[in-house]
């Protein structure tokens, strides 16, 4: 009998297949022996079958739809600091570093959903349902079954046929990342996880607002516009924030992808007007490697911030009509986003080897031409749309954690909001350029809540008692060390 913690979730759903493990029927009924043995392919098959019957009947995005929207996901403000990520790191070390972290995710996004696998059925419902006074009854028959961590979830229970009324439910509104975060540690792990997703929050807008800082500069050299119309994106964005319904916005994300793909797309075509393909013939004179750690921490937070899919993985889930095949379809979106920043990162860096070096965005290397103004007037309303998706959550957050009086919700929501605007654009008034700032925020915020706190949580809740202990103690001190050295290297060159 293996010594490994038993989910306590039926699992009608598989999360990552290559560690999926069933139950077996005998046991569903009674939860309370141990895995011993894998399905048959056939039962494994008739498994799936009667899910997908019931699951094709839901709405929701499809295996390969799903896969786009981790793409697009990837894809964002990020891809502009691509080519700066290749210069930092070497073509060489770029190829093998982004493929470790696109494996990284996809153990990393696992270990996040097998989590769920060890809380009480009631208390994941809780996310949807959003009963918060409603108690768990809990009944085993096992002695000395742990049912969860440190702090402030549940209780050993001791005694067979014991039945116990626990207050099992974090607080209303809570994510599904902050019930994992409750249950591991407690109402001080929730309040860590709230701290650091505003902190990320901030990160993201003020990496937006530097972004569309240095659009608009580029503009007003072009145009002769004033300067002062570099804070009316933020004007706009705090003014859309003060809605919380933002589905007319939803209608922009391909917008996005064509200003990014019409941005590399005029980029690559500059580059073989002015180099043709001697930057391909003389790739032996770049660097392969990173020339110091400073260039590695600055590779790794670029790359890192964007494949940070990771937090949002329970999201991505939650939006598939079935969500038991959220492994093939996080393969397919990593993967796609893999390919095409290879040639965003190598492939530009190496095309303007001769003309360009990449200190900021690879805007840098558009010509001065009336569709280098319209790429960037494009990237700017882009942004602008997208950064109330940042705004909105992050103000919910604060909001949340402030006492409302009897008419003052709309004025709170309008004051927090407004003000969280005006200082994340004040950060990127000051910071040097936003690959800076995407740079550090990947380097801690990403890092931790991707890397970090995904195998910390899963070692706690299961208390190190499962197969996969060794490969989640062996990313937690991975992720531990990268976050803690690269963080501290770019928050100094940032400084600098």
């Amino acid at each position: 009998m293996r010594n490994e913690r038993i989910p306590l979730i039926s699992q009608h759903e598989c999360h990552f297949e290559i560690f999926n493990q069933a139950i077996d029927s005998s046991r569903k009924a009674t939860a309370t022996s141990e895995l011993d043995a894998l399905p048959s392919d056939a039962e494994r098959f008739k498994q799936d079958t009667a899910f997908d019957e019931c699951s094709s009947e839901s709405k929701g995005a499809t295996v390969f739809q799903t896969s786009l929207n981790i793409a697009k996901l990837c894809m964002g403000t990020g891809t502009l600091a691509l080519p700066f990520a290749a210069q930092k790191g070497g073509l060489a070390f770029n190829v093998v570093g982004l493929a470790a972290i696109v494996v990284w995710n996809y153990y990393s996004a696992d270990c996040l959903l097998r989590c769920l696998d060890y809380l009480p059925r009631q208390t994941v419902d809780q996310t949807n349902d959003n009963h918060s006074d409603i108690k768990c009854l809990i009944k085993q028959q096992d002695e000395h079954i742990a049912l969860c961590g440190a702090t402030g979830g549940f209780c050993a229970i001791r005694s067979p046929d014991s039945s116990y009324t626990l207050p099992c439910l974090p607080p209303k509104g809570t994510t599904k990342y902050g019930v994992i975060a409750w249950h591991a540690f407690g109402i001080p792990g929730l309040i860590v996880l709230d701290l650091l997703m505003i902190l990320l929050f901030v990160g993201l807008l003020t990496s937006y607002e530097a972004a569309t800082m240095s659009f608009i500069d580029s503009i007003n050299q072009s145009t002769g516009c004033p300067g002062y119309y570099k804070i009316l994106p933020s004007i706009v964005v705090a003014v859309l924030s003060w809605t919380d319904d933002l589905s007319f916005l939803s209608n922009f994300s391909l917008v996005g992808l064509f200003a990014l793909g019409l941005a590399f797309g005029v980029i690559s075509r500059e580059g073989f007007k002015e180099n043709g393909l001697s930057g391909f013939s003389h790739i032996m004179e770049l660097n392969f490697w990173p020339e110091s750690l400073s260039a590695a921490s600055s590779w790794f937070g670029v790359v890192v911030f964007g494949f940070g899919v990771v937090p949002v993985i329970f999201n991505v889930k939650d939006s598939m009509a079935k969500p038991h095949f959220i492994g093939i379809s996080t393969k397919i979106g990593l993967g796609i986003a893999y390919v095409s920043y290879l040639f965003a990162s190598n492939g530009i860096r190496t095309l303007f080897a001769h003309t360009h070096s990449f200190d900021g965005d690879v805007l840098q290397a558009l010509p001065d031409s009336p569709i280098s103004l319209v790429v960037r007037l494009l990237m700017t309303f882009v942004l602008t749309v997208t950064a109330p998706f940042i705004v909105v959550p992050c103000g919910e957050m604060l909001e949340g954690k402030l006492p409302t009086y009897n008419n003052d919700v709309m004025h709170k929501r309008v004051l927090i909001r407004s003000l969280l605007c005006a200082m994340c654009a004040s950060l990127a008034a000051f910071v040097p350029g936003f690959v800076h700032i995407i740079s550090f925020v990947g380097c801690f915020c990403v890092s931790i809540a991707g890397f970090v706190l995904p195998p910390l949580f899963c070692l706690q809740l299961t208390r190190a008692r499962h197969r996969d202990y060794l490969r989640d103690a062996g990313l937690l001190l991975l992720g531990v060390i990268a976050t803690t050295v690269t963080s501290a290297v770019t928050f100094r060159a940032l400084l600098n």
